[in-house]
């Protein structure tokens, strides 16, 4: 057997709809099958939080049980090919507070975060192209933050610096300031954005190795599939700093009229083209479905560390593909990592098969691959 991260055991209590729920995990392909809203999305969710304890959904407040005040998580799975327990532990009072326990040792956040890996994939997804940049961002931030702590504390700082400019900004503009610390606050937002950016940049030259491959392989179509970052300009950290440095001296003036900073990584973006023209705009939502899913394989791959790699959550990633591209994108997963798969109809492949109910999670079949 490989020794690739797999989940085996899933705890819950008070979570979202579930009061308590002990599920065995023991196979890689798990397929959840269920009517809408008997909570296979939130199953997903529960394991989603044991690895960023963050809801991919909306504020944490709303994972608890209604009228319960504290939840609690409990996973059992296989890393490095050892056993490992990771425990989450939640109470709601006038805020939340949080406990995290790795092999019943308790941990503090930063430590426990990630331990557990996943990629998720839910409906929304499909729109990531469509959303707004800040959207896109997010999500560069999420795969990075997830693989490099030095690019989380960047980013965490870069947030405060660009905070302290803005407010400087508005100040000179309703005349509080003459702008004294700008100058000081320019120079860091160059250093801590150029960091950020070239990791970025990295990241989209991973990608680009082989989404156009991936693409063709779990969709069945062949089209040149490219990723494109558009920020500030340059490969080295000197040049993207220099750049930086040019565009915030010409932005001076509007700056100051508009009293917000106008150039950095939090303006930036990144988009899929083919043959040099924006991809989404003449895509189905198949064809939209499947770039995503090609760029969440890649994630999948980039925070892989040798074979431990993350747990895929494939959130009804299904129902808008056509048979060509469900069977090709089924055929590729299989055997590479443990997957999560919710589903509305059963589906005819080997898995650990689970149906939810309203009232009670049963587990039926077992079908041997």
């Amino acid at each position: 057997m490989d020794n690739k991260m797999r989940i085996k055991n899933i705890q819950v209590k008070n979570f979202r709809n579930y009061p308590e729920l002990d599920l065995k995990i023991n196979n890689d392909t798990v397929v959840l099958t269920g009517p809408n809203a008997v909570g296979k999305t939130n199953l997903l969710e529960s394991v989603y939080f044991a690895s960023l304890f963050k809801s991919f959904r909306d504020d944490n407040e709303y994972i608890f049980l209604q009228n319960c005040g504290n939840l609690e998580l409990k996973l059992t799975l296989e890393k490095d090919s050892q056993e490992h327990s990771l425990e989450v532990f939640l109470e709601k009072r006038e805020k939340i507070y949080a406990n995290f326990f790795i092999d019943g040792v308790k941990k503090k956040r930063r430590e426990a975060q990630g331990f557990l890996s996943v990629v998720i994939f839910d409906p929304t997804d499909v729109d990531m192209f469509t959303k707004t940049p800040e959207q896109r961002r997010k999500y560069l931030n999420m795969v990075l933050s997830q693989s490099n702590l030095e690019y989380l504390d960047a980013l965490s700082n870069y947030k405060k610096v660009l905070f302290q400019k803005n407010r400087v900004l508005n100040d000179m503009k309703i005349g509080k300031s003459q702008g004294e610390d700008l100058a000081s606050w320019n120079e860091q937002l160059v250093n801590l954005g150029s960091y950020i950016i070239l990791e970025r940049k990295k990241f989209i030259n991973f990608l680009n190795t082989s989404i156009a491959e991936i693409y063709t392989t779990i969709s069945g179509f062949h089209r040149p599939v490219e990723v494109t970052y558009e920020g500030l300009e340059g490969n080295t950290l000197e040049e993207i700093a220099e750049n930086f440095r040019l565009k915030l001296a010409n932005a001076a003036k509007k700056e100051a009229l508009l009293a917000a900073c106008l150039v950095g990584p939090h303006r930036d973006d990144f988009f899929l083209k083919s043959d040099g023209l924006y991809l989404s705009p003449f895509s189905s939502r198949g064809e939209l479905r499947s770039q995503v899913l090609a760029l969440k394989i890649l994630e999948m791959e980039y925070l892989s560390h040798g074979d431990d790699k993350p747990i895929l959550l494939l959130d009804d990633v299904l129902s808008e593909l056509d048979e060509t591209r469900r069977t090709f994108l089924l055929k590729y997963l299989q055997g590479k990592f443990q997957v999560f798969i919710t589903t509305t109809y059963p589906l005819e492949m080997p898995a650990q098969h689970i149906t939810l109910t309203p009232a009670e999670v049963e587990e039926e079949e077992e079908v041997e691959g």
